[in-house]
């Protein structure tokens, strides 16, 4: 167990007696107001929480805030930041506080404390520490600024709620449970052996995976200032390997972690809208949903999002271009792993190129890699005739590696079909569907010698 991670596990344990705290303050306010007396029971099981609560602050149960936040930043924070950080993520560590907050405030349809609750809760009296709770809820203060906890709504029903990255440092998990809206979970998993690619690729992709992995020691421990993203780009022809790549780069960010990482997929079509403002807004909500998770969100086919800008004649040019220019912001402030797709770069407009971190080409595979995904994707259990020469097929046959995995499910069909080995005439087959999926005239010799095996066919 690393040094960090061992302190983290001391500091969830010593947080719990913040958590019995704010359940006495909740049962003194509820008190107020039914009028009932509390018996001397609780003043002294309150008197031992706070001391508790005293102790645990000296010996170090808020330093897991090191993560997102410099250390000197982190020594100054105040009693009354302290409090409402505790105010904050309270309904989180301890969801059966969550009904007890909302029932103090019927009005609010949310179990988040607002800051009339919160005066009351934490007890602030006079001008001067009511201006001073406002202060440290300010946008600058370190609190807001560092995105620990948000201020949301209007007065006097502003929420005060626990940021994702708050949740993520102090608790060790993700804000939400949900896939993000409009994503998909991806349980595809697959190693770095398995992605037949050029090694300058391979290299890249190992680029990315560090990046996500080590960004937070450039803000925590080297003083950094906050590296959003990474954002890549994955270029490259239908079927050499983008889509499987993200989720060689999810697997292995879980085995480096030792924290599990998720894959969340998006069919574009799910947040572009034809109505003015709806795709900024759910780009928007997916985003602001993956803000704190260990989470790689993956965009196939996004030349459409990408798209370049061009001249304005009419109002829905100059609102197609606003909408572009949105996108460029909003990913470019986005905290974590993005990946996006596309089949030619030169569909995607230059001011996004630069604002990716990585822009990755997949190129075709050539005769040596082809042999190689053969190798890879046939089952490997499965009976194999020993003639069956796959660097040779590889030579013979120019398909993408997502046509191979086509080819190698159909004609592992066609051996099963029949109870025999993987051999020439299923492969000769199979390759021939593929070939024969394109609106052309498909000629036999572009299987190579596997023409010799293929059935005649009507």
């Amino acid at each position: 167990m690393t040094a960090l991670a061992e302190q983290k596990n001391i500091s969830a344990a010593l947080l719990d007696a913040e958590w019995d705290r704010m359940l006495c303050l909740l049962e003194l306010a509820e008190a107020v107001r039914t009028g009932d007396t509390l018996d001397d029971a609780f003043s002294e099981r309150f008197q031992a929480v706070s001391d508790e609560v005293e102790t645990a602050r000296t010996a170090g149960a808020w330093l897991g805030l090191v993560e997102a936040m410099p250390r000197d930043t982190l020594d100054e924070l105040t009693r009354m930041d302290i409090d409402l950080l505790v105010l904050a993520l309270a309904p989180v560590a301890r969801p059966t506080l969550a009904p007890r907050i909302q029932s103090l405030q019927p009005q609010m349809a949310q179990p988040w404390a607002a800051v009339p609750l919160a005066q009351e809760l934490l007890m602030v009296e006079g001008a001067a520490d009511v201006a001073l709770m406002f202060d440290r809820l300010h946008p600058t203060a370190p609190l807001v600024a560092a995105g620990l906890i948000k201020v949301e709504g209007t007065t006097p029903s502003q929420i005060i709620r626990p940021g994702p990255l708050l949740i993520k440092c102090l608790l060790g998990r993700d804000a939400e449970l949900a896939p993000p809206p409009g994503a998909t979970l991806s349980d595809r998993r697959g190693r770095w052996d398995q992605l037949i690619l050029p090694r300058a690729t391979l290299r890249h992709l190992q680029d990315f995976t560090d990046w996500v992995e080590h960004a937070k020691t450039l803000t925590r421990d080297w003083g950094a200032e906050p590296i959003h993203g990474p954002l890549g780009l994955f270029s490259g022809a239908s079927g050499t390997g983008k889509t499987f790549a993200a989720s060689v780069i999810a697997a292995s960010l879980s085995e480096k972690t030792g924290e599990r990482w998720s894959l969340y997929t998006l069919d574009l079509g799910r947040i572009m809208s034809k109505y003015v403002g709806e795709t900024e807004a759910n780009l928007n909500a997916l985003l602001d949903a993956l803000e704190g998770r260990n989470a790689l969100l993956q965009i196939d086919e996004a030349d459409g999002l990408l798209g370049k800008r061009g001249e304005v004649s009419d109002a829905r040019d100059r609102y197609a271009n606003l909408e572009v220019s949105h996108m460029l912001s909003r990913f470019e402030r986005h905290v974590g792993p993005v990946i996006l797709t596309t089949n030619l770069r030169s569909n995607v407009d230059a001011a996004f190129l630069r604002r990716f971190q990585m822009v990755v080409d997949f190129p075709a595979p050539d005769a040596t890699a082809r042999g190689q995904l053969w190798q890879v994707l046939l089952p490997p259990e499965a009976p194999k005739a020993e003639r069956l020469d796959l660097v040779e097929i590889g030579s013979a046959v120019r398909l993408s590696g997502g046509s191979i995995q086509n080819a190698a499910n159909y004609a592992s069909v066609l051996a099963a079909a029949k109870g025999a080995p993987i051999d020439l005439p299923q492969i000769a087959r199979a390759a021939w569907a593929e070939l024969n999926k394109d609106s052309r005239q498909v000629r036999k010799n572009e299987i190579g010698f596997l023409q010799d095996y293929l059935e005649d066919r009507s």
